[in-house]
């Protein structure tokens, strides 16, 4: 507060109080929509029992590549006992298609207005190594074997120590922040998930590295530089 006075220091004051009034209603909402994911799920099983019964799908995640449209009519044919169409043959394309989207790399942030696309580069090379430039979020220099997790299904191979790699984190992933030297995401602001849980834990924090989890391997040496907003790989 030392640091600012006269109107930017009233109009900090203002967005500080706004801030600290909404942040428990934005909590509360995502609380209450992820309770609503198991119940959701369970519900989903369920049909997919019936779709399988009907000769619909043959899988019971095959619901979740199927088309709302698709789904309603199905529903629809089986609360009238009609037979239900096959649907595993869409299913195999449209697999292939989520594998071939997976390598497109999306930007850090949208144009503005004009129109411009983002000016600095994410990727450079500094003495012969790879430097991935982000948003520092969390201050601190660390150097340390990547650990690159996709999704909460590849927490078991998180090595304590190791720093974290991932194209974003939700609550889900804090248990891992404890034991984690750094955090790396490919999008993400001071704001996001993996910022405010990394400053709470006194970690390290890079967002928005961009392409971080496509050119970290596991197991690599990188230094992870939370105040620069960098991440070079090879260490230090």
């Amino acid at each position: 507060m030392r640091h600012i006075r006269g109107p930017r220091k009233k109009l900090f004051l203002k967005l500080l109080h706004w801030a600290r009034e909404t942040a428990p209603t934005r909590e509360d909402a995502i609380y209450w929509m992820g309770m609503g994911h198991p119940l959701i799920r369970r519900m989903f099983r369920e049909i997919s029992e019936r779709l399988i019964s009907g000769g619909a799908v043959s899988q019971p995640e095959d619901i979740y590549w199927l088309t709302k449209s698709e789904l309603e009519a199905l529903i629809e044919r089986l609360d009238k006992n009609m037979p239900l169409s096959d649907m595993s043959g869409v299913i195999p394309a449209r697999k292939t298609e989520l594998e071939k989207h997976r390598g497109y790399v999306s930007p850090s942030k949208l144009p503005g207005k004009s129109g411009k696309t983002l000016s600095r580069a994410p990727q450079k090379r500094r003495d012969g190594r790879i430097v991935l430039t982000g948003i520092g979020a969390s201050a601190g220099v660390v150097t340390a074997p990547a650990c690159v997790l996709n999704s909460p299904a590849d927490f078991e191979r998180f090595q304590p120590g190791s720093v974290l790699v991932a194209v974003t984190t939700t609550p889900a992933w804090t248990p891992l922040f404890a034991s984690a030297s750094a955090i790396v995401t490919d999008i993400g602001g001071p704001l996001s998930h993996s910022s405010i849980v990394a400053r709470e834990y006194g970690v390290p924090a890079v967002m928005a590295a961009h392409t971080a989890t496509r050119t970290i391997r596991s197991g690599q040496m990188i230094t992870v530089d939370g105040s620069a907003g960098t991440v070079t790989l090879g260490g230090a």
